[in-house]
């Protein structure tokens, strides 16, 4: 009865409201208004236009109302906002109304696009925020950056990024290094002071050692350390601009010294290809991440950057490829804790010299981007 009541009253709101309009053209135009009810409001024309226009404006307001999908229809708000745009923009209003119902009546939205619905907000559980561990890098970066908190608390919450991982810590350092705030300032340098003088610290005491090598052996295995020391610079963040550049360079001389003396060095070919990935270069980078496969580097953990040299060949069809093996190796070896894109220094001094077969899985930030490219479902 009532959907028989809203068809029936739909058209006559929308009648009324047309013709509501014309009678608030009427006395603009100039024309007679015949059968006017003889009243003072309505002696002066500009009153009897603003009458009726307000009343075209009440009876679009309840046209609307009742021709909207029942979605649009319960938000608050729809009559109001129909009737202060009929009122104050007199015809073109009601065209605007007009127009867009005959637009979503020619043009209907495709059948299987999904409803849109009202997603209630989450609530906060307090009892089970102990019980949470992950995210406690972004709620340090969070505490860190709210430059209106306490001194003390941002202190603190500096002083406790240290335990995280360096090359997390590294970069929230660098970003605390234009902190308003001297002491954080401070704080910040220092932490990224002392990453990068433990690792010089190592390089020097690695190249004594290359420089006063007896044989070919003790030569190369002092080249490998000291481009997997100087790979960790440019892991860590600790290096940019002409510094990076100039590291990049030690990290791929050493890596072919390293080669030159042991070809079958699947890391330093690893190296290589990360090194010319870094320079833009996808085709090097490809033909040394080659070499590293043929020298048993682990597969699993030369796909995602096999898949970044195809990202910048815009070879994308390649890049989906490559990284439906890499998801399809996460499945099989659900479980296993290994991480194929975040694989650092200290990943590749464990690999040095293995001939370990594939265990590596994609991490959790790897594999919305495998999905992404291979369409899983989470």
């Amino acid at each position: 009865m009532l959907r028989l009541l809203r068809w029936v009253s739909t058209p006559a709101l929308a009648g009324l409201a047309a013709l509501a309009q014309w009678q608030a053209l009427r006395p603009v135009l100039g024309g007679a208004m015949p059968g006017m009810v003889a009243h003072a409001v309505f002696s002066d024309p500009m009153a009897c236009a603003l009458a009726w226009q307000a009343i075209a404006a009440v009876f679009a307001g309840g046209f609307m109302t009742c021709a909207l999908p029942s979605g649009y229809r319960e938000r608050r708000g729809v009559f109001s906002h129909i009737a202060l745009m009929t009122f104050f923009l007199p015809v073109a209003g009601m065209v605007v109304v007009m127009g867009v119902l005959l637009m979503g009546y020619l043009f209907p939205p495709p059948r299987e696009l999904l409803a849109a619905g009202r997603v209630e907000t989450p609530g906060f559980i307090s009892h089970l925020v102990t019980r949470v561990r992950h995210g406690a890098g972004m709620r340090l970066r969070a505490r860190l950056r709210n430059v209106q908190g306490e001194l003390d608390d941002r202190v603190a919450a500096l002083i406790s990024v240290q335990a995280l991982p360096s090359r997390v810590t590294s970069e929230i350092a660098r970003d605390l290094l234009a902190d308003p705030v001297e002491e954080v300032r401070l704080l910040a340098y220092g932490i990224l002071d002392g990453l990068e003088k433990r690792i010089m610290q190592q390089v020097f005491a690695m190249r004594e050692r290359h420089a006063t090598a007896q044989d070919d052996d003790e030569r190369a295995h002092a080249c490998v350390r000291l481009a997997q020391l100087y790979w960790e610079l440019i892991y860590q963040d600790l290096v940019r601009g002409e510094v990076l550049r100039f590291t990049l360079a030690r990290v791929e001389h050493f890596a072919r010294e390293a080669i030159e003396q042991r070809e079958d060095d699947a890391s330093m070919w690893y190296l290589l290809g990360r090194c010319a990935l870094l320079r833009e270069n996808p085709d090097v980078a490809e033909m040394h991440l080659r070499q590293a496969q043929f020298h048993s580097f682990p597969t699993e953990r030369l796909l995602p950057w096999l898949a970044e040299a195809a990202f910048q060949k815009r070879r994308y069809d390649r890049v989906a490829q490559l990284l439906g093996g890499l998801g399809a190796a996460s499945a099989g070896s659900a479980g296993n804790g290994g991480d194929a894109s975040t694989a650092g220094i200290a990943d590749i001094a464990g690999i040095a010299g293995t001939r370990a077969t594939g265990s590596a899985t994609a991490s959790p930030l790897v594999q919305p981007v495998v999905r992404f490219w291979t369409r899983r479902a989470p």
